[in-house]
């Protein structure tokens, strides 16, 4: 962990610590890694919720492992179980969701919002 991902290099704190911002990014990346494993070409998924506990500091210079659990597959929603770990234990875990689609229908989604 490096100082970019501080809670005062993100502005969503004050402290030289791991900020939840940063979090929330790494547990959204390790999900898509998942994702486009299984994922058609063709097709994307895009993170719409997330809710976790952010139980412990990190200070800069630690290691921080993400790791993340498909635990439910509904229509058109992927679950996943997150959690992260530094060298003293659990720092965080959570439920992250994420919807997919064709990535065509995902375009013009966009495409009418601009």
């Amino acid at each position: 962990m490096s100082e970019e991902q501080t809670a005062r290099y993100l502005g969503s704190g004050r402290s030289d610590v791991l900020a939840t911002p940063a979090l929330v990014a790494w547990m959204e990346a390790v999900a898509q890694e998942i994702v486009d494993d299984v994922l058609p070409t063709d097709w994307q998924s895009v993170g719409n919720y997330i809710e976790l506990r952010h139980s412990a500091m990190v200070p800069v210079g630690s290691t921080v492992e993400i790791q993340a659990v498909l635990s439910r597959v509904d229509e058109k929603e992927l679950i996943f179980a997150v959690s992260a770990f530094d060298e003293s234990g659990i720092i965080s875990e959570g439920i992250h969701k994420r919807t997919f689609s064709r990535t065509a229908v995902l375009k013009r989604l966009l495409k009418r919002k601009k």
